[in-house]
């Protein structure tokens, strides 16, 4: 039925285009305005005509996609279900006695509900090196493996959970700064910051076995695996799907919204339970995304997790978040901190 529609649909632009010409005219959107509109509001489409005009049609586009023509000035209604969050652009064309007037407006689709709010619990505490400007953490078989930044600091490491001990560790070399990791089944992946490039090691001897390319998203910030492709944040509030053996985008992604619009600065991530775990840069909350369709379903208040007797003029911003898949158990830390936390989630 939609295909029928579509060809309806674009027959009559067709012909409309041979017996048309385009003319600047006073012609507007009535409705709706430039704004924010929920994910799966109807949407009410229609044209604010002048008195000493008379309308023989109207043609509705979104994204420059046919979606319906009105006989008159009649309003269209359009559920924004099928939409992707972000910018869109509702376009209509007006005919009158042969002549075509064309106005757009732009809308942009948010999440339809705020995020559920939940605070934390402290589990449990271990010592963790408070030179370490973590970028990516992971726990797996057992311990801790870590990626951290800074040039002339950057390392990947294996860490003892309960010492905080480090047990292995590589230094990357002065020039790049290292960024998020995750592991597939042998291997490390992690990325640095805007080298341009990740890294890919074995995981038990930390020997480089090659490097791989960015493509659209430029820069390496967060990187998970959720046990079919890989998950990468570069700062923005786009995260990308890479193929889990070559490391190339798939072409696939989602943009993060909530309520409110864009959530930027996506840094550190983890799958948890068919869910995106992220840390935003500079904040003290971590967000729960749906992996889906990129809106944030809640987010995780993380104010005064470390103690402020704990501080020092090095301490940085929460970051780094790991998951015992097999006990679920949630561990988080910080840049330059000097203990990762166990933690519950508590809703508010």
């Amino acid at each position: 039925m939609k295909n029928l529609l579509f060809l309806s649909l674009l027959s009559f632009f067709s012909i409309a285009a041979c017996t048309s010409q385009k003319k600047s005219t006073s012609i507007s959107f009535l409705t709706p305005q430039p704004g924010l509109v929920s994910l799966g509001d109807t949407i009410k489409l229609q044209l604010d005509v002048p008195e000493d005009q008379t309308t023989d049609s109207v043609l509705y586009f979104v994204n420059n996609e046919p979606i319906n023509k009105t006989i008159g000035n009649e309003p269209v209604y359009f559920n924004s279900s099928d939409l992707s969050f972000g910018d869109q652009l509702l376009t209509a064309k007006h005919y009158e006695k042969g002549e075509v007037a064309e106005s757009s407006v732009a809308v942009t689709v948010v999440a339809n509900k705020a995020p559920v709010q939940y605070s934390f619990s402290v589990v449990n505490t271990f010592p963790h090196d408070a030179g370490a400007y973590t970028q990516g953490l992971e726990y797996h078989d057992g311990v801790l493996y870590e990626s951290t930044g800074l040039n002339g600091e950057s390392s990947l490491r294996k860490v003892d959970l309960k010492t905080g001990k480090v047990l292995q560790q590589i230094d990357l070399p002065k020039e790049l700064f290292g960024e998020g990791l995750t592991i597939v089944d042998d291997h490390i992946i992690q990325l640095t910051w805007e080298a341009g490039f990740g890294i890919v090691y074995n995981k038990n001897t930390f020997e480089k076995i090659k490097e791989f390319s960015y493509q659209a998203s430029k820069e390496g910030w967060g990187l998970c695996y959720d046990g079919e492709k890989l998950i990468k944040s570069d700062g923005t509030n786009r995260i990308y799907f890479l193929d889990k053996n070559t490391y190339a985008e798939t072409g696939k992604y989602i943009d993060v919204y909530n309520d409110k619009g864009p959530v930027d600065a996506i840094n550190e991530l983890e799958y948890i339970d068919g869910k995106i775990f992220a840390n935003v840069y500079q904040t003290d909350k971590i967000i729960i995304i749906d992996p889906l369709t990129g809106q944030v379903e809640s987010e995780l208040n993380m104010i005064g997790l470390l103690p402020q007797k704990d501080y020092t003029p090095d301490t940085n911003v929460l970051n780094g978040i790991a998951y015992d898949h097999q006990n679920k158990r949630i561990f988080v830390t910080g840049k330059k901190w000097n203990t990762l936390f166990e933690i519950k989630m508590l809703e508010r």
